[in-house]
Formats: C-alpha cells, structure tokens, sequence
C-alpha cells in the first residue's frame, strides 16, 4: 500500500439505534382544562428542536381564543431545551400582546424547573 491509498472505513451498524420518542409533528399536549376565562394546557415528554414548533402552534391557537389566563402545565416534561424555552418567551411575548396572562406551571418537573430558573436569571 503506498501512502495516497486509505482504507474504506467499515460500515457502520444501523439496527440498535433508538427510535424517536415522538414524532417532529407531535407533541403530547392535552387541553386538560377549558373555560372561557382560563385554559389549562398538559404539557408531556420532550420539548426540544423536534416539538418546540408544535408546542409554539398549539399555544398559539389558545391565545387566538383569548382567555384572560392560559396556565402551561409543565409538570410532566422531562427535558425542556433551548428550542422550548423560546417558544415559550415568544408565547410570553404574543399573550401580552393578546392581553391574555400566561402562566408558566413546573409543577414536579425537575427539568422544567431547572430550565425556568434559568429565564428568570437572564437580563431583561
């Protein structure tokens, strides 16, 4: 072999990879409450680069109906990235627009929590 040949690299294994959680279009939100005066949304699973545009759609069809309160019930999230947290200050940000108080519920959610605490340290 002389030193301008290389050796073609093994192909890789593809089986054993996991699955995705959930798919780029679904995230698992449920209207778990719904008045004309408050809605109350469940929030589940993983808000990152995957679901944070559906998180995003799904608020902005609640603050499209106006309540007076719209609680994001985060209790269940088990991680909540960079992707989520900005489609939660833009829903901020289109709820005051809106006239609509947002209320950003952890609840148990360690990972929310954590991530929450974070926002609330960032220079206005």
């Amino acid at each position: 072999m002389t030193t301008h040949e290389r050796q073609r690299a093994p192909d890789l294994p593809t089986h054993g990879l996991p699955e995705p959680r959930v798919s780029a279009d679904r995230l698992p939100s449920r209207t778990r409450w719904r008045t004309p005066d408050a809605i109350v949304v469940e929030v589940t699973g993983e808000i990152d680069g995957c679901t944070a545009e559906s998180l995003g759609a799904a608020l902005d069809e609640h603050l499209r109906a106006r309540p007076r309160v719209l609680r994001i019930d985060l209790g269940e999230v088990c991680f909540l990235g960079a992707a989520g947290l900005l489609a939660l200050v833009r829903a901020n940000e289109r709820a005051a627009v809106a006239g609509v108080h947002l209320v950003l519920d952890p609840g148990r959610s360690r990972a929310a929590a954590r991530a929450l605490a974070l926002l609330d340290r960032l220079p206005v």
